[in-house]
């Protein structure tokens, strides 16, 4: 016969895998997230949204009704790990850690507020120039090693596949790294203004928040104006 701590012990294993394998959580008690499909062992969305929930306030979700976690054209389509698309967040049900999914998670809900809010982000053109002083330095990295950017590409501050295909084919994304040290926070944050700011905020929050306002001082102060009580727009 178990003894009692043995039985308690059971039901709170028992409580904790059915907490790991149910298909419907909700976000600050109002975002659902619905797993479509099974995701990989280990993966803990309870973990997920006590983690966000800790650091994140829960007016910057006021754009996101849902996440999805599952297979989605979209994603196949282009190779994304996620896209924000009319409220809702789709993410492959493939990534290996939590972190993944808190990475993609924060940096769609950027792109969310990006579209209810661009106005204040972009409207008095102090990210596009902070962006696009980084785009000259970088052209003239890549001349200095050898490489020939086309300069049209670089002066747009909007996505372009052609200068995505340019960055990841031609220089590739191993270089690319060392050439935007100082300047991005990441690579892929230098294919377009609105990866720049979306990665900003995922730096921001997941990253090293200490370096954010040295490398990116305007999309910094943005960012902040965001989370605070003194933003208009909250």
């Amino acid at each position: 016969m178990l003894d009692r701590k043995t039985v308690e012990k059971l039901i709170r294993e028992s409580a904790e895998r059915s907490k790991r394998g149910r298909k419907e959580h909700h976000l600050f008690n109002k975002i659902m997230i619905s797993v479509k499909e099974d995701v990989l062992p280990g993966i803990n969305f309870s973990q997920i949204i006590q983690k966000i929930e800790q650091m994140m306030p829960s007016h910057l979700f006021d754009e996101v009704d849902s996440i999805f976690i599952g297979t989605f054209s979209e994603n196949d389509d282009r190779a994304l790990e996620a896209h924000y698309e009319d409220g809702a967040i789709y993410i492959t049900s493939d990534l290996s850690t939590n972190l993944d999914y808190l990475e993609n998670i924060v940096h769609e809900t950027a792109h969310a507020i990006e579209g209810s809010h661009g106005l204040f982000i972009y409207g008095d053109k102090k990210i596009e120039r902070e962006f696009l002083g980084k785009r000259e330095r970088l052209m003239a990295r890549l001349r200095a090693h050898g490489a020939s950017p086309t300069e049209m590409l670089f002066y747009d501050p909007e996505y372009s596949a052609e200068l995505d295909l340019y960055l990841y084919k031609e220089i590739g994304y191993e270089n690319l790294a060392s050439l935007t040290n100082g300047l991005f926070n990441s690579p892929y944050a230098a294919t377009s203004i609105r990866e720049y700011f979306a990665n900003g905020f995922e730096e921001y929050f997941l990253g090293r928040r200490e370096y954010l306002p040295k490398v990116s001082p305007q999309l910094f102060i943005k960012i902040e104006k965001i989370i605070g009580e003194e933003n208009e727009y909250f």
